[in-house]
């Protein structure tokens, strides 16, 4: 098997394991809105997977003040707090195919852009708080993805090199992360199918079937 070749599994969360881009997105436009201040789809779309401060500097210009993007993100954060409850719901397959890789002896990690109470609230939802040995959360480091600081961080944690972990990510930026640290990086969902996707990931699945397919595979 595939699984067996390493020691750890590093999943993203939001878009991997669950679905909450809507709220984070609903949550970015509430308070922009109280700004007065109206971006494109496609600035939204750009951040998917990124970032909250990377956003508002994307926004609200480089001159914007860090307490300032302090203040704006935990206004964003507050936000999702009530939206993310009423929005967020499990990607199928999920919490199952990790529990099976548990089973098989991986250590598991979740390496998020989101904050660190909001990876928490999901992997409760998801049964899966007792399953995980690492949370990295870039909303607490000075880089996020795409830069590799967050992986490397999780192998720090986790103390392997990266050859003995993978990564699971639906999103190019994370992609772009997990890959510029050295790991094996696996996508997961419709966008992994993209061709700039494909430059970063190593094997992709359309959803969890085909993800256990690929790594429980009899040799």
């Amino acid at each position: 098997m595939i699984a067996t070749r390493y020691k750890a599994a590093i999943f993203d969360l939001d878009g991997t394991l669950v679905h909450s881009e809507p709220a984070w997105e609903a949550a970015k436009r509430q308070v922009l809105d109280r700004l007065g201040v109206r971006v494109p789809q496609s600035t939204y779309d750009a951040f998917v997977g990124r970032g909250v401060r990377g956003f508002l500097t994307e926004v609200l210009g480089s001159n914007l003040t860090d307490q300032h993007r302090t203040e704006l993100a935990n206004e964003i954060g507050a936000a999702a707090d009530i939206l993310l409850p009423l929005m967020r719901q499990p990607i199928p397959g999920a919490a199952q195919s990790i529990s099976r890789l548990a089973d098989a002896g991986l250590r598991i990690a979740i390496c998020s852009s989101s904050p660190r109470r909001h990876i928490l609230a999901a992997l409760a939802q998801l049964g899966l708080a007792d399953r995980i040995s690492a949370i990295v959360s870039g909303a607490e480091l000075p880089r996020g993805k795409p830069d590799p600081l967050p992986y490397r961080e999780t192998l720090r944690l986790l103390d392997l090199g990266p050859a003995e972990a993978f990564a699971v990510e639906d999103a190019l930026p994370g992609a772009m992360s997990a890959h510029a640290a050295g790991l094996t990086v696996i996508g997961i969902g419709p966008q992994s199918a993209k061709p700039g996707f494909l430059e970063y990931c190593n094997l992709r699945a359309s959803d969890y079937s085909g993800f256990d397919r690929t790594m429980f595979a009899s040799p």
